[in-house]
């Protein structure tokens, strides 16, 4: 349980993305008269999308590692 807590708090975007994504699979199976195909859909996007998203914070976050403090005050 951990390893999972710890996971979560290091990529809250793709975590995001994940249940955004269960939530609209699961809503599929258990309402027919939404389309399989649409929910389907909006999983891989969701979860393409989230997984891009926390490229581009992990990028940021190590590049602020790297900036002195000076750097950035104006």
């Amino acid at each position: 349980m951990e390893k999972l807590k710890a996971f979560a708090h290091r990529n809250p975007v793709r975590v995001a993305a994940f249940v955004s994504s269960a939530v609209a699979l699961i809503i599929s199976i258990v309402s027919p008269e939404v389309p399989t195909e649409a929910a389907v859909a909006f999983v891989l996007s969701a979860l393409g999308l989230g997984e891009y998203a926390q490229r581009v914070e992990d990028k940021k976050t190590e590049c602020a590692l790297y900036t002195d403090p000076e750097d950035t005050e104006e």
